[in-house]
């Protein structure tokens, strides 16, 4: 399993850094390609898992992998209620991050309908449906099995927020002090997030319902144009919101007893 996670770390660093590196600036490479490596990088750990798969997945197939992931039956309420929370989430962070800066609610969310839908329809190739085969699919289940619920999604957030550590330094605009609160607020953000995925895959133990949390969080993100205000509000939103959910789904059903096959 570690094995696994070191593996995707290395070849999505390799892609951001190494390709992605030497495309832009010994090649100077257009936009559109630098999109396809970011895509690539994207779907860099569920190509692991496959390149993996006989020795992660004893005895099982990938059509087998998939149909577990998708057996769950997920509930009209959720499908709603993802987006409903997730933006919301966003529009609270949003507001506060504009009245502690001095300025009324609403300013810094930028919503332009041709960009949106841009980022829309890029964000069905980048990020959920590259990541979550590995990372909710594969890795959420093994860490649930021998850790617990808590302990294992707290250790996926983790691997999955530091995964994203290049990202950090090459696609953000903040430096110096800010750059320290981005990068603290991404891992406090993303294990946060972690948490509330798992909390809903109990609920309905489908990834689906990763790949649309997911998506909905990229998506309410790409509706920012402010500074670094809108993370540390998130920062405080998000493990609020965990806490929340599992003080009120967790407590009365018991801890699943190992992981998925």
């Amino acid at each position: 399993m570690w094995r696994f996670v070191a593996f995707a770390y290395l070849a999505f660093w390799a892609v951001i850094l190494g390709l992605g590196g030497f495309a832009s600036m010994v090649l100077g490479a257009p936009e559109p390609v630098m999109r396809g490596i970011a895509v690539l990088g994207s779907w860099s750990p569920t190509l692991v898992l496959l390149a993996m798969r006989r020795r992660l997945m004893p005895g099982g197939s990938v059509r087998d992998f998939y149909a577990r992931a998708f057996a769950g039956r997920i509930r009209p309420g959720m499908v709603l209620g993802i987006p409903v929370l997730v933006f919301g989430l966003f529009a609270a962070a949003a507001a506060a991050a504009a009245v502690l800066g001095g300025s009324r609610p609403g300013t810094g969310i930028s919503i332009d309908p041709g960009a949106l839908l841009g980022a829309a329809a890029l964000m069905l190739f980048l990020g959920p449906s590259g990541e979550e085969s590995a990372w909710r699919g594969y890795l959420r289940p093994q860490l649930e099995g021998r850790h617990g619920f808590l302990k294992g999604n707290l250790l996926l957030g983790l691997v999955w927020a530091f995964w994203h550590a290049p990202l950090w330094v090459i696609a953000s605009e903040f430096r110096g002090l800010e750059g320290l609160l981005f990068a603290g607020a991404n891992v406090v953000v993303l294990a946060s997030l972690t948490v509330i995925m798992g909390i809903l895959m109990r609920r309905s133990d489908n990834l689906l319902v990763a790949f649309r949390t997911h998506y909905c969080f990229n998506v309410s993100l790409s509706l920012w144009s402010g500074g670094i205000g809108l993370f540390a509000a998130l920062s405080v939103l998000y493990p609020a919101a965990a806490a929340i959910l599992a003080a009120v789904f967790l407590r009365a059903r018991p801890e699943s007893p190992g992981a998925r096959g």
